[in-house]
């Protein structure tokens, strides 16, 4: 976080600017504006960790109008106290349009050990919130930059193409991410992150069997293994690193980076369900799963497909029924991996009819599937056990795999 004194010419403004400034006392007792810098401070730490945007912090309660024109978005907000408690309450504004895009209010234990781990956990929460790659910055500039060309997007409008075709995987958000992140690799080659958003489309042009790529998982590696090396500290870069690291039948590499990655944010609650899913589909499952199952408490928008790797422990453990119950989880249409799961899952179950139709969606969304299954399958399934009980399952239902 930037100290008060930066300059607001040394702000790029083509990436969003936070300002954060301590939160105003107003419980009438002195003693306790501690609270509102203490809160500024871990604010602005845990918001750093996502690297896309740039913060500023105003350290102590003073004009901020100087800063105020550097930065889009100032979060604030006010410490009351009443016959229940402490209330601590969070705004997010935007400068450019003068309004209140997000707000919230809490209420901590009033011991002292308490408002400590109050302020961890809520600045933990608030960051996630507002500064993650699905929060209220990058809704609200996604929207703005929805209107213009690829190649005249900014390298961080770039990044939230990205966003965009990760939340919807369709056809053709993909083609416009790609090119707008191909735009911004040659405009700004020395962020990471970008490179690391490539590599991400270039591993689901190999591992999805998308048309009109010559060697995606080669170009996965190389951009991957480049985001790594210029941004080391983005988690984003390692998960991105591990998944392409799986990709290859380097399992080993895959857990190592996954848990490097781990380290940076062990709370992370957008990247946690990646991190868990690497490690349980590279064979790590105690502790994959259990970081699956920890995110699924914490953020009830977590992404779906981290049902995928619940789905395969079924699999692994032959408890069909309850494999049966993920696929009921796994919903993205356009996506052939999940009418496979479910046709794989009923075939075991001996449900025919039901199977029979998760076949077809399966054929319609993939018909070379028959000629080109068993490579498909064995880009996420890589245990010899699991993959057999896949190629039964589809057997019984009269799909038969080339082999």
């Amino acid at each position: 976080a930037a100290s008060a004194e930066t300059s607001a010419t040394t702000v790029d403004d083509t990436w969003p600017t936070l300002l954060v400034t301590p939160f105003e006392n107003l419980t009438g007792d002195p003693q306790r504006n501690f609270l509102g810098i203490g809160f500024a401070t871990e604010l602005a730490v845990e918001i750093t960790r996502f690297q896309e945007i740039k913060v500023l912090c105003l350290r102590q309660e003073r004009d901020k109008s100087d800063l105020d024109s550097a930065a889009r978005f100032v979060l604030d907000g006010q410490i009351f106290e009443d016959r229940s408690g402490l209330k601590i309450t969070a705004y997010l504004t935007d400068t450019r349009s003068g309004t209140q895009i997000w707000g919230e209010s809490h209420r901590p234990d009033l011991d002292a050990a308490g408002i400590v781990a109050f302020q961890e956990e809520i600045a933990w929460a608030v960051a996630n919130k507002i500064a993650s790659e699905y929060g209220i910055i990058s809704r609200t500039l996604s929207i703005e930059s929805n209107s213009k060309p690829p190649t005249e997007l900014t390298t961080y409008e770039a990044i939230l193409q990205f966003y965009e075709y990760d939340h919807t995987f369709a056809p053709g958000s993909f083609m416009r991410a790609l090119e707008a992140l191909e735009h911004a690799a040659m405009t700004e080659p020395h962020c990471g992150l970008v490179w690391t958003l490539l590599a991400r489309l270039y591993a689901n042009a190999y591992s999805l069997d998308l048309p009109g790529f010559e060697n995606p998982l080669n170009k996965a590696i190389e951009f991957a293994e480049t985001g790594a090396h210029i941004a080391p500290g983005n988690q984003r870069s390692m998960v991105t690193l591990a998944f392409v690291r799986f990709l290859s039948n380097e399992l080993s590499a895959a857990i190592q980076e996954s848990k490097r990655a781990l380290t940076l944010n062990p709370n992370s609650l957008f990247m946690l369900d990646g991190i868990g899913y690497i490690l349980a589909l590279a064979g790590e499952w105690e502790l994959g799963l259990a970081l699956i199952r920890k995110i699924m408490k914490l953020n009830p928008f977590y992404r779906n497909v981290i049902h995928y790797p619940l789905w395969l422990d079924c699999l692994r453990r032959e408890d069909y029924e309850g494999a049966y119950l993920e696929t009921l989880n796994l919903r993205r249409p356009g996506i052939f991996w999940y009418p496979l799961v479910k046709a794989a899952t009923l075939g075991l179950l001996g449900r025919a009819d039901e199977g029979k139709k998760a076949v077809e969606d399966l054929l319609k969304l993939k018909p070379d599937f028959p000629n080109r299954g068993r490579i498909l399958i064995g880009h996420y399934i890589k245990f010899e056990e699991i993959f057999e009980r896949v190629i039964t399952g589809l057997r019984g239902l009269g799909l038969q795999l080339k082999a």
